[in-house]
């Protein structure tokens, strides 16, 4: 109930105050069930594995992908006195939601008792206290579910590291689409994400509503489980996506407003590709997603009768050929006739009423039949009113003889044979036989075709889970061949007609997943080096790759779909055609996919000929000759790629796997390093503050060097993060200091400080130090940094973690070096471990 207020208050709100109201039904507002679920919430999305493992974008193996995505549940055996009455032990399987559904724990909430050596992560827990304050209700669901997506749109992509700007600046910041505060790879700021994934897929028996979202979030959890994600899986995921969001049934309906549609180029090439076939049929909020077994069936029946009378009206029609009782009759042709009959009747409007489909039972049909008859004989009186009498006693004998029990037989054998088919629809569903033919009910999903008799691939069979359920019978049967981009769309919807939660936000929000986002990356990753480029391929002519940077573009649209709660909703182009939808002058789809992923991959092939030149050289003269004498990539051929956030996460993973161990030398990163780095610093704008899982992932593909690290490749990674802190974008001093990729450099620095004096002297290290002060500050190196001294000295909240990384380094220099730096740096005449000053 307290809930249902808010909501019915904010449906009241104008367009002044719609900031303030919306603001309610957050974790922020003063809602009982916030205050229920908050403190979970919180323990969640600070649960410090979990954070750590969401902030690993890259990962290098399968088997690494696996091990880190089991941090995100605990699944021991626990101690249930609810479940098991006596306080005896539940076993949970290890890497199975499942097991968070079974914490459900004793009768206080939240209360679960574990064994001491196997404690259950605050993450598990979390999930386990919201699904026991959620238990079984559905509105209560979808109120968490709302929640977190108000919670998404103000903290994840990033944003919600960022302490120096307000809720609404940050709100105005997604609107925008700023790619300087928002990141399409949010890493630990997208964990309201995970948990909502956790909750559909730990609710139990969805509501029909949730139906196609927790087929998605079932096929998502089982490829995040494998650490990959196959071909057949992600076609499953699109055709999710495809009855989520689907214009044609916006279109019909009425209900939303479609503000763009696409134009197809007269000379646009068309591509065959199989169709995925998409129901438009009309769905209420409440009705079944399925339309060949309806709930409810008087509206089969109202369609049934209405053709049955249709028929019965026409014959009417033919036995009054004089046309006595077609058309209603005026005092102009009947004198004082609306003074002796009150309720007039005809054919035509007995037509209308038919036609209307106002008669719900055949009845009422034949006593407006008896109704005309009756009113003929009424006004007609007298000697002179004789032959209408005769007339219509004639045709009434007609009517009850012939038509009208010709059309109830006719109703009364099609309802006999309607009920007969649903019945036997439904005995094969349950797995009856129902007469001596055992039928096969339609699709549960009418958007997708089932392929009979075909058998699924190894990999597909170890990424679907084996059990299926009625619901998904359609999904899991498209296989790879079924692909089909999404079409580009753009529509906004009446705020009555919005639903809480909406279905396209959750969609995006397990799409926006950071576990799911790696296994995306890591799939296009591989279609690009082993697909595209060993196989020589063109990045357009491939079945998947468009599909795949279109759900990556709809991934970094969560955040603007989120924080408009889906009345403004886009689907992107997948690059295919050059598509404009209106307001846009180009097609980033198109060039991303057309002009800059083409030259993306010719820095792939070479890096891999720099890596076998810089090996000893197994090319041909006259190759090696060419290859050496070859241009380098100019920054004027990344113009234009500012706006493509998809391709920056595209570049950043390459330059990570760039970096592993084994896959470069030293002597080959001279020449491969800087061209991916030009590239980032085209594509990103000068602005790499707010990419903190790139920079996690750099420096943990960096770190397994241990001592080994080449001392080339240290001063480019070294040399390359201050100039990104130099450059900053348009960002702020104090957002430049408080950047992430701050931390992250002086994380970096510590790391191979501990190391020993062969990776990083401590000389080197305080001069890298003092570098990125002056870089981040904005000034001249030698000269004293405000902005950092100021912060220093306030001892600001949104700077404490970029100064404990700098306490760390003095804590572990010699006191007479430490004051030295400290000095050039302004901050000597304060206690650098507990010093605070008044602004």
């Amino acid at each position: 109930a307290d809930w249902d207020a808010k909501i019915e208050a904010i449906a009241n709100c104008t367009e002044e105050n719609m900031a303030a109201c919306e603001e309610a039904i957050t974790l922020r507002g003063t809602t009982i069930l916030a205050d229920l679920i908050k403190d979970s919430v919180q323990s969640y999305t600070t649960d410090v594995a979990l954070v750590a493992s969401a902030d690993l974008a890259f990962v290098r193996t399968m088997s690494e992908r696996r091990y880190i995505t089991k941090l995100r549940r605990t699944k021991d055996k626990l101690n249930s006195s609810d479940a098991l009455g006596s306080g005896g032990e539940v076993p949970i399987a290890r890497g199975t939601l499942a097991a968070i559904g079974g914490l459900t724990g004793s009768k206080a909430t939240g209360q679960i008792l574990a064994k001491e050596e196997s404690p259950v992560s605050s993450s598990a827990q979390a999930v386990s206290t919201i699904k026991e304050v959620i238990g079984n209700r559905p509105k209560l669901l979808g109120a968490v579910l709302d929640m977190l997506i108000s919670e998404y749109a103000t903290t994840g992509g990033g944003i919600g590291r960022i302490q120096t700007l307000s809720n609404s600046q940050k709100r105005e910041e997604v609107l925008k689409g700023d790619r300087a505060a928002v990141s399409i790879l949010g890493g630990a700021t997208n964990l309201s994400c995970s948990l909502a994934a956790d909750i559909i897929l730990s609710f139990g028996q969805l509501p029909r509503s949730y139906e196609v979202i927790g087929i998605m979030a079932r096929i998502l959890d089982t490829s995040v489980n494998a650490g990959f994600i196959s071909d057949d899986a992600f076609v499953q995921v699109q055709g999710c996506l495809r009855t989520i969001f689907r214009p044609e049934q916006l279109e019909q309906t009425g209900s939303e407003k479609c503000i763009s549609e696409p134009e197809k180029p007269q000379n646009a090439a068309k591509v065959k590709t199989p169709k995925i076939k998409l129901s438009t049929k009309q769905t209420k909020t409440n009705a079944s997603i399925f339309p060949d077994t309806p709930a409810d069936d008087s509206d089969y029946e109202k369609k049934l009768l209405q053709r049955v009378l249709k028929t019965a009206i026409a014959s009417m029609r033919e036995n009054d050929p004089q046309s006595l009782f077609l058309n209603p009759v005026t005092d102009a042709i009947a004198p004082g006739y609306s003074t002796v009959i009150k309720t007039p009747m005809c054919i035509r409007t007995m037509e209308e009423k038919m036609m209307s489909t106002k008669y719900t039972k055949i009845e009422e049909f034949k006593e407006d039949t008896f109704l005309m008859f009756a009113n003929c004989v009424k006004y007609n009186t007298g000697p002179s009113g004789q032959w209408f009498r005769n007339e219509a006693g004639r045709q009434k004998k007609l009517w009850k003889e012939t038509i009208f029990p010709d059309a109830k037989a006719k109703l009364k054998a099609d309802m006999t044979k309607r009920k007969k088919a649903l019945a036997q629809a439904k005995a094969a569903e349950s797995g009856e036989v129902s007469g001596s033919k055992k039928r096969k009910p339609p699709p549960p999903l009418a958007f997708a075709p089932v392929e009979k008799g075909e058998k699924g691939n190894s990999t597909a069979s170890a990424v679907i889970a084996p059990k299926e359920g009625k619901d998904d019978a359609a999904i899991i049967h498209l296989r790879a061949k079924n692909v089909n981009p999404l079409p580009a769309w753009s529509y906004k919807r009446r705020r009555k007609d919005v639903d809480f939660p909406s279905m396209q936000c959750l969609a995006s929000m397990l799409l926006a997943d950071p576990f799911v986002m790696r296994v995306i990356m890591d799939k296009i990753e591989r279609i690009l080096r082993i697909d595209v480029i060993k196989e020589k391929g063109i990045p357009s002519g491939h079945p998947l790759l468009p599909s795949l940077i279109q759900v990556l573009n709809i991934a970094q649209l969560s955040m603007q779909i989120c924080a408009l709660k889906g009345k403004h909703l886009s689907v992107p182009d997948a690059g295919i055609e050059n598509i404009l939808l209106e307001g846009n002058e180009r097609s980033l789809p198109y060039d991303s996919l057309r002009k800059f992923v083409p030259l993306f991959g010719k820095m792939l092939l070479d890096a891999d000929l720099d890596k076998r030149m810089a090996a000893g050289g197994d090319l041909h003269d006259v190759a090696l000759q060419a290859l050496i004498s070859r241009p380098e990539i100019e920054a004027k051929e990344w113009e234009g790629a500012t706006l493509l956030h998809g391709l920056l996460v595209v570049v950043e993973g390459a330059l990570v796997h760039l970096l592993q161990p084994g896959n470069s030398n030293e002597l080959a990163l001279r020449d491969q390093f800087p061209r991916f780095v030009s590239a980032l610093d085209r594509i990103s704008g000068g602005n790499m503050l707010n990419e903190r899982p790139f920079l996690a992932s750099l420096a943990q593909t960096l770190l397994r060097y241990k001592s080994k690290l080449p001392h080339s490749t240290r001063d480019l990674v070294t040399n390359c993060m201050i100039s990104w802190l130099k450059m900053g974008g348009k960002a702020s001093p104090k957002m430049t200091i408080c950047s992430s990729l701050h931390e992250s450099f002086m994380n970096l620095l510590n790391e191979w400080s501990s190391l020993g004096n062969l990776v990083l002297p401590r000389d080197l290290f305080l001069s890298l130090a003092e570098q990125a002060v002056a870089a981040a500050g904005g000034v001249d190196l030698g000269k004293t940094s405000k902005a950092f001294v100021k912060l220093w000295t306030r001892d600001d909240e949104s700077f404490s973690s970029v100064k404990n990384q700098y306490l760390r380094m003095l804590s572990t220099t010699p006191d007479a070096k430490a004051a030295q730096w400290q000095e050039k740096m302004g901050i000597c005449e304060m206690d650098t471990s507990t010093s605070k000053t008044n602004d």
